[in-house]
């Protein structure tokens, strides 16, 4: 946008001679903005707050408001009551908004002083307007020192906080997939990872989240664990697991000195940090998570179409929060699977405390935000109230769990605070500080006393003229008052020798005479100070019981776990029963067994009794002959990538503690699920389709375990059909070789089925034909797809017939010129060497292909692919006499 040379940026004024012109209201305004300059400076201005120059210019675009100007600076406002609305629209863009209130009362002579008061950022946010109720508001903190990188996230609105480490070589595995799991509205980097090719890689996937550069020496460990020590009032971190040379210090305490610095508060509900590593919960990197829908559908990034949207049947805001936290952090540890599914199960079987439990949960609040706000000064009288109708549910509801071990809080605090409010808080108090209506009649005597002036001042000043009327036989004295007087005592001339001395004349008028008394200014005062002392005194005695309340802080955020743990475990059982799920055994085996599973959202979305459930039974038990590598043909359409996912889905809802969709399921828990199907390029990094394909089943192929649960669907299509069979085939063998992984693998390719394993069964949908009409069952069965139904299924997708008639034509040609393709299966077991820990595993290149590959094109290939320059002599002869003895049966 072309500028006038005279035009104010950011807080200086490029014509420097001219800047005498200024007001003096826009050199405040630029001072103040000189000290906030990453910010949107929100200038109070009357009842408007106001933007200038680049703010203004950013702001009406963002916000769609009317740009106008102030001499030549660009200008916008926005009424200070819908502030709000405009501050999380700015939030969601990832702003930053600086808050400049007048903190001077205007004179009319000289310029009203002004400050910033709160600086609001979208991971730091605290108000409920701001915030997405059935999601963490996360602000995360990275930082890479001495080879290992330190990761911590913090949500202040809840408490919860996190960290957690990897080495510095790991950081392209580790980085997205924590990104992607605790997705952070804001996020906290040194300066020397500004370039840091994965993370800005990863960044470019998640453009909503603000980021923020600082300069490295912020990032220091021995200040951070003096920060961290003094948060949590500890001598040292020992409890926390942690010591001075912790990856994880520096992020988290960099994280709390930029909340005390944003929010002005230390933050007091803050009172510890939970350390945690991967092998707690089931890995899965980024890309499996997205593949498999859980939290977020790939079309609009929505929880419609969504594992999520099963599942959400919470009636909390925390309820929501742990569902999601859940989902994408499931369990590895048996116990803790088993102690969740038996609270479910008692919901399930218990239909009548099911129903109870929701119907009483959906009054209550979000006690977890109610709290913070309360220990961080946030709250107001109205806040209060939510909190007290809160816990009043609550305790009806540990009426009927406190014997299921769902609870272990003392349900007699609940009710002493309970009792506080409910004695102290008007029902439907003032938000305002300043406006009074706040505390009960009663609570305070004091408060009772000047209430009682305030709301009786003609009855008080009656009482008053008739004592007087008594004492002295004036009976017409009356007590009148006005703006310049005040209250006064009016007798008529007439009685004038009835005035008593104490009388003292204030103004002699031609019929009449005013009086005051030592008695009637001290009713004055009392009146005109009543309405004051009643806001002073009730905004006192407010912040009384919210301190009182505050050192229960702790107390109500377990108890705002402890709710949101019974409303996890009721929506999960209310959705078993919805949906007919059924309580799998969980245990530490290498088994899984699922009897007439299905796709969960698939079948939400499908007309009752529509989906066609389907078994799996594979074991990666060593002693076990049954197969743990599945190898699946079929047509596209048929419903191979259904199968795929409901079966990584299942083992997902299984190690969460939820009931599965199925009639019968055995899970061994898994450690990690990658899910490899589907793909799509990104130009933006330079990546094909087939190299982003390839990078994951690289993944894959490094960080799998024998206790991994692997879906893979069409490898190796998006290149030849000669190199993406290979890679197909060979990393097939790899995984029945090395890995011994169970494997769910989906393939077009109808040549691996010669692949000959102990371990390895031939899976197929079923397909009828029946007059030339083809039918996909969606049905899994044992055994090999004879057709790829391609042409079928291009003619349902609509494309016009005379292609359809060709491309029949083409087919038919092509399969009386084909070569015979039959010969004997490859037996592939042990084809895979694995060598010391030091060397990568080696594929030996003794698998042939009979009838695919001619043994001439396979030497012709090797012979042009060759660089003569890089050759011993030695290694030539080799090659050529390898090529002789594979020439030599021509």
């Amino acid at each position: 946008m072309a500028r006038s040379k005279d035009t104010i940026v950011a807080g200086t004024v490029q014509n420097r001679s001219e800047s005498a012109e200024l007001t003096p209201m826009m050199i405040q305004y630029l001072s103040i903005k000189d000290q906030h300059k990453d910010e949107i400076l929100f200038y109070r201005l009357g009842d408007f707050y106001e933007m200038f120059n680049n703010d203004a210019i950013e702001v009406s675009r963002l916000l769609n408001l009317t740009l106008t100007h102030r001499g030549s600076a660009p200008m916008c406002g926005i009424p200070f009551h819908a502030v709000k609305i405009y501050i999380a629209r700015l939030l969601r863009c990832g702003k930053r908004i600086a808050i400049c209130e007048q903190i001077g009362e205007p004179n009319g002579k000289t310029l009203t002083e002004r400050k910033v008061i709160e600086v609001i950022t979208p991971g730091t946010a605290l108000e409920s307007e701001y915030l997405e109720g059935g999601s963490n508001n996360f602000l995360a903190c990275v930082v890479a020192q001495k080879g290992k990188v330190g990761f911590a996230y913090i949500d202040v609105t809840t408490s919860d906080f996190f960290a957690t480490s990897w080495y510095e070589k790991d950081m392209e595995e580790n980085f997205a997939k924590e990104l992607d799991r605790c997705h952070p509205r804001e996020l906290l980097l040194p300066q020397n990872l500004e370039k840091n090719e994965i993370i800005q890689a990863s960044l470019e996937q998640n453009e909503r989240i603000a980021v923020s550069y600082y300069p490295d020496w912020n990032f220091d460990s021995a200040l951070s664990y003096k920060r961290l020590c003094t948060q949590f009032k500890t001598a040292n971190l020992q409890s926390f697991s942690l010591n001075e040379s912790s990856p994880e210090v520096a992020p988290a305490g960099f994280l709390l000195d930029y909340l005390q610095k944003t929010t002005t508060s230390n933050s007091p509900h803050v009172t510890g940090i939970k350390i945690y590593r991967d092998s707690q919960f089931v890995i899965m990197d980024d890309s499996s998570r997205r593949n498999l829908e859980i939290v977020q559908n790939l079309r609009d990034g929505t929880s419609q179409f969504s594992l999520l949207e099963c599942l959400s049947h919470t009636q909390t805001a925390m309820g929501k929060r742990m569902m999601r936290n859940w989902l994408l952090y499931p369990l590895t540890n048996v116990e803790e699977i088993q102690n969740r599914q038996s609270h479910v199960e008692l919901f399930v079987n218990n239909r009548n405390l099911l129903e109870y439990v929701r119907e009483i949960f959906a009054d209550i609040l979000d006690v977890e935000r109610l709290a913070g706000r309360v220990a961080m000064e946030r709250a107001h009288a109205k806040d209060l109230q939510a909190l007290r109708l809160s816990l009043e549910s609550w305790l009806k509801v540990r009426e009927q769990l406190d014997d299921f071990g769902f609870t272990q809080t003392d349900k007699t605090i609940a009710q002493n605070i309970s009792k506080l409010i409910f004695d102290s808080i008007l029902e439907d108090p003032a938000t305002a500080l300043d406006e009074g209506r706040i505390i009960k009649g009663g609570w305070s005597s004091e408060l009772d006393e000047y209430r009682r002036i305030h709301d009786n001042v003609n009855k008080i000043l009656e009482d008053y003229a008739e004592e007087e009327k008594a004492s002295s036989g004036i009976a017409n004295l009356r007590i009148r008052s006005n703006s310049l007087s005040g209250y006064y005592i009016e007798i008529t001339r007439g009685k004038a020798s009835q005035v008593p001395p104490h009388f003292i004349l204030r103004r002699a008028l031609t019929n009449a005479d005013r009086y005051t008394t030592p008695r009637l200014q001290e009713i004055e005062k009392q009146i005109n100070e009543a309405s004051l002392k009643i806001i002073e005194t009730e905004k006192a005695l407010f912040l009384e019981v919210r301190s009182k309340i505050a050192e229960q802080t702790n107390y109500l955020l377990q108890s705002a776990k402890e709710i949101a743990y019974a409303d996890v475990t009721a929506a999960l059982a209310n959705a078993a029963i919805l949906h007919g799920w059924v309580k799998p055994l969980v245990d530490n085996s290498k088994e899984f067994t699922v009897r007439s599973g299905r796709h969960p959202v698939v079948e939400l979305h499908l007309p009752g009794g529509e989906f066609v459930p389907n078994d799996i039974e594979i074991s990666a038990e060593n002693d076990s002959y049954q197969p743990y590598f599945g190898l699946i043909t079929g047509p596209n359409m048929a419903g191979k990538s259904t199968y795929l996912r409901q079966n990584a889905l299942i083992a997902l809802l299984a190690q969460i503690g939820s009931f599965v969709p199925a009639r019968e399921a055995h899970i061994g828990v898994v450690d990690r699920i990658f899910c490899r199907v589907g793909a799509s390029d990104n130009l933006a990094r330079g990546e094909s389709t087939f190299l982003v394909e390839m990078t994951e089943t690289a993944y894959i192929l490094r960080t799998a375990t024998e206790k991994s649960f692997v879906i893979m669907d069409e490898v190796g299509r998006g290149t030849s059909t000669e190199d993406g069979l290979s890679i197909a085939w060979a990393v097939s063998e790899y995984l029945l070789n090395a890995l011994k992984c169970k494997t769910l693998f989906a393939t077009h390719y109808h040549e691996l089925t010669r692949l000959n394993h102990p371990r390895l069964q031939l899976l197929c949908m079923e397909v009828s034909e029946e007059n030339d009409k083809v039918t996909f069952l969606r049905k899994i069965k044992v055994g090999a797809s004879e057709n790829s139904y391609g042409i079928h299924v291009a003619s349902l997708a609509g494309l016009p017939q005379s292609v359809i008639r060709r491309a029949n034509e083409i087919l038919q040609s092509l399969h009386s010129t084909s070569q015979d393709g039959t010969g004997t299966g490859v037996n592939v077991e042990n084809v895979v060497t694995v060598q010391t820990a030091e060397t990568e595993k080696t594929l030996q290149k003794s698998v042939t292909m009979p009838g695919l590959f001619s043994d001439e094109e396979l030497v012709l290939d090797e012979i042009l692919s060759c660089d003569p320059d890089d050759m011993t002599p030695r290694q030539a002869l080799d090659l050529i006499a390898r090529w002789k003895k594979s020439l030599s049966g021509r």
